[in-house]
């Protein structure tokens, strides 16, 4: 069951980064973010209210929903789709695998667990492997605002470690897992609605068949389907073996830019991205074999 979740987990998120490049070319980012967390949200809360699911939270855990709801699902998701528009999507996923180590150093702060020398010798080889796979786009990175979209990626990553704290805290107080993806569907939608009328975006649907398309694979196959798996996976080995999912994301996820938009592979690139995986298996490594 372990390895189906993570698998189900993996190739729903990379394929996720696709889907986001085909809403960004036809439409700015708030309108997809907003339409994706509501539609999940209203789907998931609709099937777990009537099936007696989900009653609502004590007041002491609504915030701690609503962190894990914003981080990640609202504001991290406005942050990333910002930079799929400057940079190839697989390129956002390689840096958002940089989370890893930022989870280790914020259970470190917030739950007392030991940041082990692994930890740290992993960031250094991911860091490495990440300047391997950007090294092909460093003179093209002042054109275009490809800068912004690297900015927005590990400002997104960070978000993304926050919120990866408070799903840790909501896992240990056993709050149930789709209950909280449907409460946090809702907040993240409804703020994610604001700041687009807030920007001038508007929330008005596009008329595009891919555009719609994508809206569906996000909305019912990633916001629902991917996030139930993973925190399913968090909470039956632990968020730092979960956490091994972000090893394998961003190989699948530039295979996939190779594919469908115009990244190229080089060999650099592909000894970066082997950097990046093994750095964040050497930064994983020591908790899961401890726990063996």
């Amino acid at each position: 069951m372990n390895a189906l979740l993570f698998s189900v987990t993996a190739v729903l998120w990379a394929l996720g980064w696709a889907a986001i490049r085909v809403q960004v070319e036809i439409a700015p980012a708030g309108p997809a973010v907003a339409w994706r967390l509501l539609l999940a949200g209203a789907l998931l809360q609709a099937w777990l209210r009537a099936s007696g699911r989900h009653r609502g939270f004590p007041l002491r855990d609504l915030p701690f929903v609503a962190a894990q709801g914003l981080g990640l699902f609202a504001i991290n998701n406005l942050i990333f789709y910002e930079a799929v528009a400057f940079i190839a999507s697989g390129l956002v996923a390689v840096i958002v695998a940089m989370v890893i180590p930022l989870n280790a150093f914020g259970l470190r702060a917030l739950f007392g667990t030991p940041v082990s020398g692994a930890v740290v010798a992993g960031a250094a080889v991911a860091a490495a492997g990440l300047a391997l796979v950007f090294a092909p786009e460093w003179s093209s990175l002042g054109r275009s605002g490809a800068w912004r979209g690297v900015l927005l990626a590990v400002a997104g990553s960070c978000v993304v470690a926050c919120a990866n704290m408070a799903a840790v805290r909501n896992a240990r107080a056993r709050l149930p897992t789709l209950a909280v993806i449907a409460d946090g569907l809702v907040i993240g939608g409804v703020f994610a609605a604001a700041v687009s009328l807030a920007r001038g975006q508007g929330i008005a649907i596009p008329p595009s068949l891919p555009w719609l398309a994508a809206l569906a694979f996000q909305s019912l196959a990633v916001s629902i389907l991917s996030f139930f798996c993973y925190f399913t996976l968090q909470a039956r080995i632990g968020a730092d073996r979960a956490a091994y999912v972000l090893v394998v994301v961003p190989v699948l996820s530039l295979i996939q830019s190779s594919l469908v938009e115009d990244w190229r592979w080089s060999m650099s690139a592909i000894a970066g991205a082997l950097l990046v995986a093994l750095g964040n298996g050497i930064a994983l490594m020591p908790r899961r074999l401890g726990r063996r």
